[in-house]
C-alpha cells in the first residue's frame, strides 16, 4: 500500500471518528434536554416505529451502495441507474408503507396507540429524503472524504436537534421526535447535494443493474434482517408490555450503541475501502487482525465503563423518569461488546464477495433472537435483554467460525489476540465501581426515587457528576497503565493507525 493511501487512510479514518462521535454527541445533547420535557411514552410511540423505518430505508437502498463501493471503475452509467433505481423504489415503498404499516399495528397491536398511524405516515417521509442522496454519500465513501461528510452530519444533526427541542417545549410530544429524523434526512440530503459536485444525468441501463443484482438482493435481504434484529424488540416489549417500557429500554439500548457504533461505524467506514485496495491475502490477513487488536482495545474497557458508570450515566441525562433503564444498559453493555467484532465478520465477508454467506449468517442470527425473544418474553424485559446478550456472542462466533475457512486469520487467533484486552478491562474497573459509596452522598435529602421492584435511589446530581468523572479518568488511567507495564504496543498501533502507517 502507498504512503499516500497510508496518510489518506489516517486521515478518512479520523475524520470517520469525529463524525461519528460528532452524530452521537449531538444525540446526548438533545436526548438531555428531551428527556427533561418528554415522557418514556414519547421515546416508545417512536421506538414503536423504529423497525419499519430501518426496513423502508433498506429496501430503497437495495443494497446496490456496497456493491458500487466494492467496485474499483464506477461508470456514469452505473450511478444514474443507482440513482433513479433507488428514488423510484422509495417512492413505491413509502407508498406500501403509507398503507400497510398502519393496517397491521390496529390490526394486529393488542392496544394501538391512535398517534401511531399519523405518526408512522410522517416518519416514513425520511427515506425518500435518504433515496436522493445515495449516490453522493457513494461518492463520499470511495474518495475517503470523511471530512466533508463530519462537516455536513454535524450542521443537519444540529438543525434537527434544534427543532426537535423548540417542540418539544411547545407540546408536540412525541411529533417532536419525528420531526427530529425528518429533519435531519432532509437537511443532509440538501447538503450533499450543495457540497457534492455529481448530480444525475438522463441515463438507466437494466443491463448494469442486472450485473449487480447477485451481489446486492443478498446483501438487501441480509440488511433487513440485520435491522429486524436490531430493532423488533422495541415493537415486541411495547406490544406485550407497554410503550412506556419500550420507552424505557429503547433508551437504555441507544446508550448502549452510542459507544460501540462510534467504534464499529468509525472504523468499518474505513475498513471496508481499505480491505478492497489490498488484493494479497496474506495481507489482508495482517491488515484485518490489525483492525480487530484495535477494535478490542478500544471497546472492551468501553464496554466495561458503561457496566461500571451505567447509573451516573442514566440519572444525569435521562433524569429519575428513566431510572428503570440501568439495570437493562449493564445487560445490554455486556452483549453490546460483541457488536463491533460481528460487524467486522459482516465487512471481512463483503470484502471476499460472500455476500450469500453474509444472507446466512444474518439469517442464522436473526433466527437465533426470535427463538430467543419466543423463549425469554415471559421472564419479562429483563429476561428479553438477557437472550439478546447471549445471542450476540453466539452471533459473532457462528459468524466468523463460517468465514475462517476463506481467510488466514483463524477464529483462534482472534481469541488471542482480545483475551488479554478482556482481562485488563475487568481489572482496570472493578475497583472503580466501589466509587460511588465515596462520592455519592445527599446531605440535604432532596428526594429519594423509588422504581417498583428495580431500584430506590437517592439522587444528587451533582455527586453523580463527580461519580462520573472520577469514575471515567481512573479506570481509562488504570487500563491504559495496565496495558503500559504489560509491554502491549497497540497503543503505537492504534496511534501510527490514526496517521495512516502500520497497515502492513
Amino acid at each position: 500500500m502507498s504512503e499516500s493511501l497510508k496518510k489518506k487512510t489516517g486521515t478518512a479514518l479520523i475524520w470517520s471518528f469525529i463524525d461519528k462521535g460528532g452524530q452521537q454527541v449531538i444525540q446526548v445533547l438533545a436526548v438531555y434536554i428531551l428527556a427533561r420535557i418528554l415522557l418514556p411514552e414519547d421515546f416508545g410511540v417512536v421506538a414503536y416505529l423504529a423497525l419499519f423505518s430501518a426496513i423502508a430505508n433498506m429496501l430503497q437502498e437495495s443494497g446496490f451502495s456496497s456493491a458500487l463501493i466494492r467496485k474499483q471503475n464506477v461508470s456514469e452509467a452505473e450511478y444514474n441507474t443507482v440513482f433513479y433505481f433507488n428514488v423510484s423504489i422509495s417512492f413505491v415503498v413509502y407508498i406500501l408503507f403509507y398503507f400497510g404499516v398502519p393496517w397491521g399495528i390496529n390490526t394486529f397491536a393488542k392496544a394501538p396507540d391512535p398517534i401511531l398511524t399519523d405518526l408512522s405516515r410522517f416518519i416514513f417521509i425520511s427515506f425518500i429524503f435518504n433515496a436522493f442522496a445515495i449516490v453522493q454519500n457513494i461518492h463520499l465513501q470511495k474518495k475517503l472524504a470523511f471530512r466533508k461528510n463530519t462537516q455536513i452530519t454535524v450542521i443537519a444533526g444540529c438543525i434537527a436537534a434544534a427543532v426537535a427541542i423548540y417542540m418539544a417545549k411547545m407540546g408536540y410530544g412525541a411529533w417532536s421526535l419525528a420531526a427530529q429524523l425528518v429533519m435531519q434526512s432532509f437537511v443532509r440530503t440538501v447538503l450533499l447535494w450543495v457540497f457534492i459536485k455529481w448530480k444525475p444525468a438522463l441515463q438507466f441501463s437494466w443491463t448494469h443493474l442486472k450485473s449487480m443484482l447477485p451481489y446486492s438482493s443478498k446483501l438487501l435481504f441480509s440488511g433487513i434482517l440485520g435491522q429486524v434484529s436490531t430493532n423488533i424488540f422495541s415493537l415486541i416489549i411495547g406490544d406485550r408490555f407497554s410503550i412506556h417500557q419500550a420507552g424505557i429500554y429503547s433508551k437504555a439500548n441507544q446508550f448502549n450503541m452510542i459507544p460501540q457504533s462510534v467504534i464499529t461505524d468509525g472504523i468499518k467506514s474505513v475498513a471496508y475501502p481499505i480491505l478492497s485496495t489490498v488484493e494479497e491475502e496474506e495481507r489482508q490477513g495482517r491488515v484485518f487482525r490489525k483492525i480487530i487488536r484495535i477494535t478490542a482495545f478500544i471497546a472492551f474497557p468501553v464496554a466495561a465503563m458503561m457496566i461500571v458508570m451505567a447509573k451516573p450515566i442514566i440519572l444525569i441525562l435521562l433524569t429519575h423518569k428513566f431510572a428503570e433503564s440501568i439495570p437493562i444498559l449493564q445487560i445490554l453493555s455486556i452483549g453490546g461488546v460483541a457488536y463491533p467484532f460481528f460487524v467486522l465478520v459482516g465487512v471481512l465477508m463483503q470484502r471476499l464477495g460472500k455476500s450469500g454467506q453474509l444472507m446466512k449468517v444474518e439469517t442464522t442470527k436473526n433466527a437465533l433472537l426470535l427463538l430467543s425473544a419466543l423463549v425469554s418474553v415471559r421472564f419479562g424485559v429483563l429476561g428479553i435483554v438477557w437472550g439478546i446478550t447471549i445471542v450476540q456472542f453466539l452471533s459473532f462466533f457462528w459468524g466468523y467460525y463460517t468465514v475462517e475457512k476463506q481467510f488466514p486469520y483463524k477464529l483462534k487467533e482472534v481469541l488471542s489476540d482480545i483475551v488479554p484486552y478482556i482481562a485488563i478491562s475487568i481489572v482496570a474497573f472493578v475497583p472503580v465501581y466501589f466509587l460511588e459509596r465515596v462520592i455519592v452522598f445527599d446531605p440535604v435529602h432532596l428526594f429519594t426515587i423509588t422504581i417498583p421492584s428495580v431500584l430506590s435511589l437517592p439522587v444528587n446530581v451533582t455527586s453523580y457528576m463527580v461519580l462520573l468523572v472520577v469514575q471515567s479518568i481512573s479506570g481509562i488511567g488504570l487500563y491504559l497503565l495496565i496495558t503500559k507495564m504489560l509491554g502491549s504496543k497497540i497503543l503505537d498501533d492504534c496511534i501510527g493507525f490514526f496517521k495512516g502507517k502500520g497497515l502492513n
